[in-house]
């Protein structure tokens, strides 16, 4: 069917005219958002304004110099700074202990007598002996000068004065061998030795501790060796819920890894005036590296 000239040109003149109000509709709805909000009966300042209504708040912050450091979280066990079990050098009877567990001592203090009759008329007879001889030794020096008494006489006289020289000295140690005392200040242990008890020599009798200050040791991984360095901070506390925080610092570093576990002994020391420290307990302990140097910023930055 054969369409007129008059139909095309309608329909021309339709399609431009739709298009101009597609363009018109579009431009509208492109209008400010305060103007849309109040088309819609909102309010331009609330939320209900849309998404996009609200300016973001901006914050500065310096950024400053820091150096980044690692931190290790390892267990480890107490000691004192010095400690000794003390045995018996002797033989023999105890007949006195001044013993008292948990009592603080002084050096030079006696904590166990051995019954040392023997020894001292032992080294009576040493001490009544050795001016005779000494004056012996010497007399017979001076007659060989003068030829009153032949160099035999006289080497005679000197051996045996310097043998009770030495038996005078060997009465004196074992007198000494029978008297245990305190090697330095500390506290005294438990003991179960009672005067009457007879013992051995070797036997132990008690220990004593010097708390004054506690090492703690603890063993770090081959590969953070180069994390620890002498005087480095540490703090450690006794594995328990809540318990305080103590500070010290890494006074002994081993000079060699273990070649069984692959670890390296790192031993710090903590003033223990308060005595809340006790050697053999368990502790965690933390330690941070220096580390490298760096730049800080906050973490939400």
């Amino acid at each position: 069917m054969k369409l007129s000239g008059s139909l095309i040109a309608g329909a021309a003149i339709g399609v431009i005219f739709g298009a101009a109000m597609t363009g018109f509709v579009l431009t509208s709805g492109a209008g400010s958002a305060p103007e849309q909000a109040q088309a819609r009966g909102g309010s331009g300042g609330g939320p209900a304004g849309g998404r996009g209504r609200f300016m973001p708040a901006v914050s500065f912050a310096a950024v400053e110099a820091a150096t980044v450091g690692k931190t290790l979280d390892i267990i480890g066990e107490g000691r004192s700074v010095k400690s000794v079990a003390l045995t018996s050098e002797a033989t023999g009877l105890v007949t006195a202990v001044n013993i008292a567990p948990g009592k603080r001592v002084s050096e030079g203090d006696v904590l166990l007598q051995l019954d040392d009759a023997q020894q001292r008329i032992a080294l009576d007879r040493a001490r009544a002996q050795y001016p005779i001889a000494k004056a012996n030794s010497e007399r017979y020096a001076s007659l060989k000068e003068t030829e009153a008494a032949s160099a035999l006489e006289a080497e005679t006289a000197f051996n045996n004065y310097k043998a009770i020289e030495a038996d005078l000295r060997a009465a004196q140690f074992a007198l000494s061998q029978r008297t245990i005392k305190a090697p330095f200040d500390g506290v005294i242990g438990l003991t179960t030795t009672e005067p009457g008890d007879y013992i051995r020599a070797g036997d132990m009798v008690t220990t004593l501790d010097d708390t004054s200050s506690i090492i703690v040791e603890f063993s770090i991984p081959q590969e953070a060796a180069n994390l620890i360095e002498l005087d480095q901070l540490v703090t450690a506390r006794l594995a328990a819920a809540g318990a305080k925080s103590h500070e010290g610092k890494v006074t002994a570093i081993d000079s060699r890894v273990d070649a069984q576990s692959r670890t390296l002994k790192i031993e710090a020391t903590f003033d223990n005036s308060d005595k809340q420290l006790l050697p053999g307990a368990i502790f965690s302990v933390s330690t941070t590296s220096d580390g490298q140097e760096a730049v800080s910023v906050p973490g939400l930055a």
